[in-house]
């Protein structure tokens, strides 16, 4: 299958005005599940590559939903816990509808891979959230561990790959993982919802004085503050670096695979993140 529609696929899953009304789906990881289908459509499995990529896109939509699931103890007005139990809810909807599609297509195989990347993610994840409480992890521990979350339920397809591309299909994945979580973290910086414990909390962290952290321990930090410590600290300039070392290198990558069938696809994923760092970028390759 030629065409790449699995975002509008999974609307059929995520849109419901209950969920719409009181919550937010995350993100959808729409890098990573255009890049299984590229792969899968080389395999053996090809014609199941749609499956296989909307499949697992709901299960990290699943994840990620759970994940805004905060745990702040204390009262909360009616509309903050009914958006709380939504993201319960709808993390487990979206877990089931995996099951459902992958059962139906008789993929049995499957379904125990990407359940054992979920347990893989959910242990990774408590370390990580152990060292965070600790206030012992580094800007670029914190980045690396988020971009490895979010290849892990992805990475259970990589014994399906033909030989020859399970080189490429793990670094493509791993920069365009990256490339997606350098995007999202740009978001979480000027979001007051999201910003503490992003990379920018991390980076400047790092960085500041003690009257500065004692300001960022805070577990709400006055806008004003936090602005003036993103501008000092150069946050947006250091992920558009990271960023525009990380489409370098897929650039590479893919000069060095011409004939990939399926270059013309992935030249495609890149070119968002192409427009961050190149706004004039022109879409053309020379060969």
């Amino acid at each position: 299958m030629n065409s790449y529609r699995v975002p509008q696929l999974a609307k059929k899953y995520t849109d419901y005005d209950m969920i719409r009304q009181h919550t937010e789906i995350p993100s959808f990881p729409d890098s990573r599940a255009r890049l299984l289908q590229v792969f899968v459509g080389r395999t053996d499995e090809k014609g199941h590559q749609e499956l296989f990529a909307l499949a697992t896109s709901l299960v990290q939509l699943a994840m990620d939903t759970h994940d805004r699931i905060d745990t702040i103890s204390g009262d909360r007005g009616e509309q903050e816990m009914r958006s709380r139990q939504l993201n319960v809810l709808a993390g487990d909807y979206l877990s089931s509808r995996f099951y459902q599609l992958l059962a139906h297509a008789g993929k049995i195989e499957m379904i125990g891979k990407l359940s054992g990347a979920v347990s893989e993610v959910n242990a990774r994840k408590m370390t990580l959230y152990e060292r965070m409480k600790k206030l012992l992890v580094s800007a670029d521990e914190y980045l690396r561990e988020t971009v490895q979350l979010r290849m892990q339920l992805f990475l259970s397809f990589t014994d399906m790959m033909r030989d020859e591309d399970k080189s490429l299909w793990n670094s493509l994945l791993m920069e365009f993982s990256t490339c997606e979580t350098i995007a999202h973290e740009m978001n979480r910086m000027r979001d007051e919802q999201q910003m503490l414990h992003s990379y920018a909390f991390w980076h400047m962290y790092e960085n500041s004085n003690d009257e500065e952290r004692s300001h960022l321990r805070q577990m709400q930090i006055e806008p004003r503050i936090w602005s003036a410590l993103v501008l000092k600290y150069s946050v947006s300039e250091v992920l558009l670096d990271k960023l525009r070392e990380s489409t370098h290198r897929i650039q590479l990558l893919l000069q060095d695979e011409a004939e990939l069938q399926g270059l013309q696809e992935i030249d495609a994923i890149l070119e968002p993140y192409l427009s961050y760092v190149q706004p004039s970028h022109a879409a053309v390759r020379e060969d």
